[in-house]
């Protein structure tokens, strides 16, 4: 469960297949770096320099190709901000932008579809789910800016300063499918599954909500971002352990074989000319030695010569 030490309560992890993902943290350098990289509410430069701690958390997650999965925004334990600005959250799918949406103190919410369409053309409802990526070799390297933003999922929370009047759902293009890449494009990052959607249309438009305005610079107060890789047996879906986030498996033999019981005597032996003794049972030992048993019930064997 990521949290950032600037908003205490305040929870975001990814839910895949039903079960919250595993996340492994990256590298303390990065997470500064990419922290700088990004234009933050000027709120967030004055928390900073009152060491209120990084309003960016960075974790790595596995992706499950094939599997859905969904955003988890917890604020059940979170600061009450019914006096003051409410908080809203969008979520980023590989360069893909949801709708923004409102939540409260005390609550806790799961997205795991978003809406796109208009009024003339229709609307329909894409359930978010993980793909497989086609990986290509080569490559002249033009995409790498497009390709920055593949292989991750972004949260972005942003603080609505007045709420407006009640206003029907605006147009929303469609997410852009994502079918292939250049090795180049991704310049070294192990990037190897994409976010596909089973989208479907729906009969009734989104309802009529009541429109905040949000910062007029739109700059995010918090970003969580998490890196989606696999991590599956096949040497083509190894991201997290290309990348180093995870640890290769030591291989383990198929079997152990005993030297001793796997040993079996030649069938050949009589052509070498090695003539060998049959075993004896029970009645041939005792017929071959001479042996009587003491009172204390223990045998003797009389080794000497006749």
């Amino acid at each position: 469960m990521a949290i950032l030490t600037c908003l205490p309560g305040l929870e975001v992890a990814v839910e895949a297949d039903g079960q919250r993902a595993h996340e492994y943290d990256a590298d303390p350098e990065e997470v500064e770096s990419r922290a700088e990289e990004i234009s933050f509410h000027r709120i967030q430069q004055t928390h900073r320099r009152r060491r209120h701690g990084n309003p960016y958390v960075l974790k790595y997650i596995e992706a499950k190709p094939g599997k859905p999965f969904a955003f988890i925004f917890d604020m059940m334990n979170c600061h009450d901000f019914s006096t003051g600005p409410n908080i809203h959250y969008t979520c980023v799918m590989d360069g893909f932008c949801t709708g923004t949406k409102r939540v409260s103190s005390g609550t806790r919410d799961k997205r795991y579809y978003c809406q796109t369409g208009s009024q003339a053309a229709g609307w329909k409802k894409h359930e978010f789910r993980f793909g497989s990526l086609n990986v290509l070799e080569g490559g002249d390297g033009t995409q790498a800016e497009k390709a920055k933003q593949y292989g991750t999922l972004l949260v972005k929370l942003f603080l609505a300063v007045e709420t407006g009047r009640l206003e029907a759902p605006s147009d929303r293009d469609g997410p852009t499918l994502i079918h292939s890449v250049h090795e180049k494009d991704l310049k070294g990052k192990a990037v190897d599954s994409k976010v596909s959607f089973d989208s479907e249309p729906i009969a009734n438009p989104p309802p009529f909500r009541m429109r905040d305005f949000v910062d007029p610079y739109y700059r995010p107060i918090a970003v969580f971002e998490f890196r989606y890789r696999t991590m599956c047996k096949s040497q083509l879906h190894q991201g997290l352990i290309q990348e180093a986030i995870v640890s290769r498996p030591t291989p383990v033999p198929d079997e152990v074989i005993d030297a001793e019981e796997e040993y079996k005597e030649p069938e050949n032996d009589a052509s070498r000319g090695i003539k060998r003794e049959a075993p004896m049972d029970d009645a041939l030992f005792a017929a071959r030695y001479k042996q009587r048993r003491l009172e204390n019930g223990k045998i003797e064997i009389d080794l000497t010569d006749d």
